[in-house]
């Protein structure tokens, strides 16, 4: 199946509605507006994930400035409620994920990879030395009484085929090539996270600092 991604439009907007509601449920899924926001905003930032002209996946992104030394955050804080009006910034130094979704019965297909490979290349485009984003930890609920978030990010077992985390998102994300950076408390109101968002980075190898050097000097960015 060929995959094709590329920048959303308003038109899109219903079809990405529904996938958000069937991956997040309603509670937890973007609505309208702020959908219309995140592509007001950020339209070079906001990508689907498209198969014979049918959407079936989507990820929105905003530059910020992130404090690498201070890395206590909520998704709420980061991405303004979700709304990123007020939080994204045009000359931002990281590209962050704010949504990524799939429609579930293509999610074997490798389409969240591709997904994000698309932030990845926005951090090139924009010449920003990280991607970066929180994931959840959707069945840490199941051993919380067990072992601590951090015992459990790097808890693995043994499988036919090797290694396994705990947990099959840790697993997606280092396929990916993402870095765990940390748990974060109180990341995302998320009951089978227990709340907990895990720190996840991208170093973009193309990064140039003479051209972020050249481009604040001429362009004042």
């Amino acid at each position: 199946m060929k995959i094709k991604i590329r920048q959303a439009k308003n038109e899109d907007i219903p079809k990405i509605l529904l996938i958000e509601e069937i991956a997040w449920g309603k509670e937890k899924s973007a609505s309208k507006e702020m959908i219309e926001s995140r592509i007001k905003t950020f339209p070079g930032g906001a990508l689907v994930a498209e198969s014979n002209k049918e959407i079936i996946g989507v990820v929105f992104t905003e530059r910020v400035d992130y404090d690498f030394n201070n890395s206590a955050f909520t998704w709420y804080e980061i991405t303004d409620n979700g709304f990123i009006k007020n939080s994204h910034k045009a000359d931002g130094r990281v590209v962050y994920g704010v949504d990524l979704s799939v429609m579930p019965s293509y999610q074997h297909l490798g389409v969240g990879t591709q997904l994000l490979e698309g932030i990845g290349k926005l951090a090139i485009r924009y010449n920003v030395k990280y991607g970066m984003l929180g994931g959840r930890l959707p069945l840490y609920y199941k051993y919380a009484n067990k072992m601590t978030v951090e015992e459990y990010i790097n808890a693995v077992t043994d499988t036919e085929k090797g290694h396994r985390s705990l947990d099959p998102e840790i697993d997606f994300y280092k396929k990916s090539g993402l870095k765990i950076i940390k748990a974060i408390p109180n990341y995302f109101k998320d009951p089978e996270s227990l709340d907990y968002g895990v720190l996840l980075l991208w170093e973009n190898p193309f990064y140039n600092k003479y051209y972020r050097w050249l481009a604040a000097k001429l362009f004042k960015v």
